[in-house]
């Protein structure tokens, strides 16, 4: 009898791994749907490039979403936000935040149950940075010629940060920084 109750305890957490475990080919993951509620599972590997994740929950079942249906998610502790049809590497949160694009659906077809449209996204490639502002809502492409006049007039609300993007403290490849300054601003 203990060896049948012992056995049984075995094979339970062993299930129980098992269940737990993240499919071949897929990564941990969490999503924040368009209404706000949050799902625990795995994404398949690749999705996020391609501007579609296909999602598998914890009870198995499977389906895909795209960053129209998703409001964010989270891949193996890396956050992703999914604005104007995209979905963004968040590299800096806060007030204002530094994103880079790592999807390009514009020209897709988006179905909304029957009805579909065309994409829309914002300017810039795959990979380019952006800055999110979290009081406005607005999302800006900072370029190499214009970061600082970008920066500038989002975020001027700061006259420290002000001052350095004047004296040139930042240059493009300190974007976090900059935006880190910023956010430390009160």
């Amino acid at each position: 009898m203990k060896k049948l109750i012992a056995m049984t305890a075995f094979l339970a957490l062993v299930g129980l791994e098992a269940i737990s475990q993240v499919p071949a080919g897929f990564q941990k993951a969490s999503i924040t749907l368009a209404n706000n509620e949050t799902l625990e599972g795995a994404i398949k590997d690749g999705g996020i490039a391609k501007g579609t994740v296909q999602f598998v929950a914890a009870s198995g079942s499977k389906k895909n979403y795209s960053a129209a249906e998703l409001n964010a998610l989270t891949v193996n502790g890396e956050n992703y936000l999914a604005l104007s049809n995209d979905f963004y590497k968040v590299l800096v949160n806060g007030k204002a935040s530094l994103l880079q694009k790592q999807s390009d659906n514009s020209g897709k077809m988006i179905f909304n149950g029957s009805e579909a449209s065309v994409a829309t996204t914002t300017e810039g490639k795959v990979g380019e940075w952006y800055l999110l502002n979290a009081a406005t809502g607005d999302l800006h492409l900072l370029g190499k010629k214009n970061f600082d006049t970008v920066l500038g007039n989002a975020l001027s609300d700061c006259p420290a940060f002000l001052a350095d993007l004047k004296a040139k403290t930042f240059a493009y490849d300190q974007l976090a920084q900059a935006i880190g300054k910023y956010n430390q601003c009160k």
